[in-house]
């Protein structure tokens, strides 16, 4: 077996990555998918590589890298989130992964990269293992009961039980998050109604160099992430103060369940109202639960735990720091990550 692996040209190579992805990694692949993710990302157009079985001249794997701007230490630093890698079944051997990944890590260190990240599957842990590639923290999941619906369809086999039971548990989680009331802060929080304009720009570089590495959330690139993404939709509550954007999240439901995969602000008080409103809100829509994934040093996973949620399943992080970057590596490895759930590849 002759594994060759060289970088592929988006325009060309367009119609069999979408193909390979479809077939090998998830069935929404499509031109909509490929056009947002690989072409009109405000930070940059990403790579992608592509694994050939030269003998029977047939692809077998693929791997891509998507520009990501980060604020580290109060500095703007140009990274790369890892993903859409996936393999063909019959070459699944440790092998051709490392041999793709490895000509992945190394194409982005000579594109002046300060690093790269990934929030990998655990097969892919080994292949980062054996690159030497190390585990820089976990993603937990936080999670919050908003409603007893779906426990106590499970539970209780009784119809006409169900009725009351589910009311009287509904009510009594409600009364529960009355203990978490509104802070003093005096923000208005609300829906946010169309696009995202500069006020997120300037309030995420004002507080960008405060959360220790993050990405730069620019309105193009919230614009971009969450409301022009062609399979998921995504809505934004906002805080503000005397008119003042002060804090916002992002989420989305699906079949009776939220993830709230952005949430950004200036202080805990604030971030704290609004996600108790957002929890309100989605209690009132019948979400059941809602899910936060960020990283575990992020800085509001005790305000959330302080309302309620509780921590989960837990992945692992990985960061790589490019050999021509080693002199950032005490900036990078340093640093307090922020990641959430947003920050993925797609």
């Amino acid at each position: 077996m002759s594994i060759v692996v060289r970088e592929a040209d988006l325009e060309k190579d367009q119609q069999i990555l979408i193909w390979f992805l479809q077939q090998h990694l998830t069935k929404q692949s499509d031109h909509r998918r490929f056009d947002w993710l690989y072409r009109n990302n405000p930070h940059g157009a990403a790579q992608a590589w592509i694994a050939t079985d030269r003998e029977k001249e047939i692809i077998v794997g693929m791997a891509s890298a998507f520009p990501r701007r980060f604020y580290i230490g109060g500095k703007e630093e140009r990274g790369v989130v890892l993903g859409d890698f996936c393999i063909s079944d019959q070459y699944r051997s440790l092998g051709p992964a490392l041999q793709l990944q490895r000509a992945c890590l190394t194409s982005v260190d000579g594109k002046n990269k300060t690093f790269g990240y990934d929030f990998p599957s655990q097969s892919m842990i080994s292949v980062y293992k054996r690159l030497n590639v190390k585990a820089a923290g976990q993603m937990v999941r936080l999670a919050k009961p908003l409603r007893v619906d779906r426990k106590v369809k499970k539970t209780v086999k009784v119809n006409a039980l169900y009725q009351p039971l589910t009311e009287a548990g509904n009510a009594v989680l409600s009364l529960l998050d009355r203990r978490f009331k509104q802070s003093s802060s005096a923000s208005t929080i609300g829906l946010h109604q169309g696009v995202c304009g500069e006020e997120f720009t300037s309030l995420a570089q004002e507080v960008g160099s405060r959360y220790g590495a993050c990405v730069q959330r620019s309105a193009d690139y919230l614009n971009w992430r969450y409301l022009a993404h062609p399979l998921y939709s995504y809505e934004l509550v906002t805080a503000r103060r005397a008119g003042t954007l002060q804090a916002y999240a992002a989420f989305s439901e699906t079949d009776r369940d939220a993830f709230l995969v952005d949430l950004f602000g200036i202080d805990a008080s604030i971030i704290r109202d609004l996600a108790g409103k957002l929890v309100d809100l989605l209690r009132q829509r019948g979400v059941v639960t809602l899910s936060a994934p960020m990283m575990d040093s992020h800085p509001w996973v005790g305000v959330l735990q302080d309302l309620g949620f509780r921590k989960r399943e837990a992945s692992p992080v990985v960061i790589y720091l490019p050999s021509s970057q080693l002199s950032k590596s005490v900036l990078v490895e340093s640093a307090n990550w922020s990641l959430v759930d947003g920050d993925r590849d797609s």
